[in-house]
């Protein structure tokens, strides 16, 4: 899940528990309905243009920026009430985020080198923006004057109000001037740091060349497609789809060591210093508001509570885990002595690749042979058909002549039922120059009741680096790449799908250690025979996956898992403690952690931290929230896997119960709702001690 800073709402609203209502769905619901067009109605576009021109994209936030300011002082000069002051806020807030969000999004998309650079500057601007109006004084006393007033609310509007308040508050209000303005200009700063921090990856453009050497072991297809330089010499892009099948099938291990060291700079020194200054300063912001630290600050309206919470969850996991990743490891390590005789450590460079050759062996498993199964556009096809029949709606491709590239595709959502207009999405899956190249989804458009009743139709979009044809072959996806798609596909669904009355309570803003579980628990759909017959279909005569490769894939599904799960848990723990300690190398410290955890030494000149992105893109103090939330994935997942996996019935509930509501209650509520209990860990703990039931072919 990727969110952009400019693009949320002015005052990101906390997500402190508050009861809610026990309708299935809310108020929004019904105005949605009233507003919906009738089944059979001709093909909507959303109200976006993604072809402006720099001067428009400029003027376009110019008059946002106008919009919010007039709105500001509108509520300024209206008799303090929660729907004078709160509500209209709220929607200010909204309607400033609905026309800033599609100019930042090209900044990572658009084709264009000069739009992005506009985007970027946009969103920069964007960011002070956020920073300056949530430091507003008199709009932090006028709110003040409101919540005085004691006005009897409905839950959701409560909510509302001391979330609104509670931000204020927290903003730095209670400092003095001076330290207000500190605080103001450290906010500013982190904005412009993220945002910097983002672009030096994206914008880095590499390559390996190897010669014939460097090449053997790659396969045929794939070699052919790579660009030959005059020299002979192969030329291979240094992205994400391209490094992991060089690690996975090159021969040469320095070939390998050199690709990795590539990737895992794309960040350079110049994002080791960025980072290093931004924790410097979330501490500093957070003990300008009063905390320890800066996890302290972002964990106290998150699920687990506090980094102790955490710490204790990780350290959890490392106990059950700990001795199946060192199994893995050896196994490993056997592998290779039997390459290499004598060999006494599998490198970093090396995991990948001999971890390929012994799951091949052990299991006779070719993902070369895998992958003929899934061309791009069968998963993509069987993909919806899942998600329509699971979840109630249907998916309309509707031509957009106003997207930012070609071969971006947008798609019309409807409930299955009524044929009401629920909202939209895009697809852009090829890879290009300058593009985010990291497989996310983006909320573009939040759901929300607007003034007149009707609900705005949200809009997200997913964005992808899918692997380029061969010769005279579509594009082939791993199966890893087909469970990456179905748990992006996921958040796409997740924001769209809401029905909550607030924008900044809508789809996908949650809980930052909620936010993944939606997608988590539909990752499990991919390993069932019924599912993956709809994805599947040979890309030449359009046969499915054979029982028989299924029965391997399924044998070999937990493969090196502990090792997954090590790696996981120290990319979590190394994120609580860049984020607690500041050191200085903040390179060296993660690595040693990384090390500890994977028992993979530290390769020299390796500045893995500088290139993760997850760090300053939100995830910060947070990443552990990605094995938090599998948690409640599996637990839901097990009754969609009691009733058969694709059960339009315990869709229509997950739909209802944890989609639709976003955080307009709070996450644990919903939950329960959907559950009919409180959660449990056991289905979780059971697939990281390795100890549960397995689909059957």
């Amino acid at each position: 899940m990727k969110k952009i800073s400019a693009l949320a709402a002015v005052i990101a609203l906390a997500l402190s528990p508050l009861a809610a209502s026990a309708q299935v769905l809310g108020p929004a619901g019904e105005a949605a309905v009233a507003a919906a067009p009738a089944v059979g109605a001709a093909a909507s576009l959303p109200s976006l243009n993604f072809t402006l021109t720099q001067p428009q994209m400029r003027d376009a936030y110019r008059g946002a920026q106008a919009n919010l300011n007039a709105a500001v002082a509108g509520i300024l000069a209206a008799p303090a009430s929660f729907a004078s002051t709160v509500k209209a806020y709220e929607a200010a807030s909204a309607e400033y985020s609905r026309a800033v969000n599609p100019l930042v999004f090209l900044g990572e998309v658009s084709p264009d080198p000069a739009v992005r650079r506009t985007a970027q500057a946009i969103g920069k601007v964007a960011d002070r923006k956020s920073v300056e109006t949530a430091m507003n004084e008199a709009l932090y006393r006028k709110i003040e004057d409101a919540a005085a007033r004691g006005e009897a609310l409905e839950p959701a509007d409560a909510r509302l109000m001391a979330d609104t308040l509670k931000n204020f508050r927290e903003g730095g209000f209670a400092l003095s001037a001076e330290q207000r303005e500190r605080l103001k200009a450290v906010q500013q700063k982190l904005n412009t740091l993220s945002g910097d921090f983002a672009r030096n990856i994206t914008d880095k453009k590499d390559e390996l060349v190897v010669g014939e050497d460097g090449v053997s072991g790659l396969p045929a297809g794939y070699r052919a497609s790579l660009t030959r330089g005059a020299d002979g010499r192969y030329r291979i892009p240094v992205d994400e789809p391209n490094s992991a099948m060089f690690l996975r099938y090159a021969d040469s291990a320095d070939a390998r060591r050199a690709m990795m060291l590539k990737f895992n700079n794309r960040g350079g020194e110049r994002n080791l210093a960025l980072l290093h200054e931004a924790l410097g300063l979330r501490r500093e912001l957070a003990r300008l508001l009063g905390f320890a630290g800066y996890p302290e600050m972002v964990l106290k309206d998150r699920m687990a509570g506090s980094p102790q919470a955490v710490i204790a969850f990780l350290t959890r996991l490392k106990d059950a885990v700990l001795e199946r990743a060192r199994r893995d490891s050896a196994d490993v390590l056997e592998f290779k002595r039997r390459v290499e005789p004598g060999a006494t450590q599998v490198y970093a460079w090396d995991r990948q690749y001999y971890s390929r050759r012994l799951r091949e062996e052990r299991y006779a498993l070719d993902q070369e042979t895998v992958k003929q199964y899934f061309p791009v556009d069968r998963v993509v096809e069987g993909t919806m058909k899942v998600y329509q029949r699971v979840l109630g709606v249907s998916f309309r491709e509707v031509p957009d002549p106003r997207a930012w590239a070609p071969g971006v595709r947008l798609f019309e959502i409807s409930d299955a039922k009524s044929g009401r207009l629920i909202g939209h999405f895009y697809l852009d899956l090829t890879p290009r120059p300058g593009k985010h190249d990291h497989p996310a989804a983006f909320p573009i458009v939040s759901g929300r009741v607007r003034d007149d009743g009707s609900y705005q139709t949200p809009v997200s979009a997913m964005i992808a680096d899918f692997p380029q044809p061969e010769p005279g072959k579509p594009s082939l996806l791993s199966h890893g790449d087909v469970e990456t798609f179905f748990h992006e596909f996921g958040h796409l669904m997740h924001g769209t799908l809401t029905q909550a009355r607030y924008a900044s309570y809508a789809g996908t803003s949650v809980a930052r250690d909620f936010v993944e579980a939606p997608s988590q628990m539909l990752e499990n759909f991919v390993w069932e025979r019924a599912v993956l017959d709809e994805l599947s279909g040979r890309w030449d005569d359009g046969s499915r996956l054979p029982d028989a490769l299924f029965a391997k894939m399924l044998a070999a599904r937990d493969f090196q898992s502990g090792m997954m799960y090590a790696g996981q848990i120290g990319l979590a723990m190394g994120d609580m403690i860049l984020h607690t300690t500041v050191p200085d190398d903040v390179s060296g410290a993660f690595n040693r952690i990384m090390e500890e955890y994977t028992g993979v030494p530290q390769t020299p000149g390796n500045n893995f931290v500088g290139s993760f992105g997850h760090l300053m893109g939100g995830y910060g103090a947070g990443y552990y929230g990605y094995l938090w939330s599998k948690v409640f994935a599996q637990d839901i997942y097990s009754f969609f896997k009691a009733a058969g996996v694709i059960s339009p019935e315990v869709g229509a509930r997950y739909r209802a119960q944890i989609l639709a509501w976003g955080s307009e209650r709070p996450e644990a509520d919903s939950l329960r709702a959907f559950l009919g209990r409180e959660p449990s860990a056991e289905a979780f703990m059971s697939g990281v001690r390795g100890d549960g039931p397995r689909p059957a072919p």
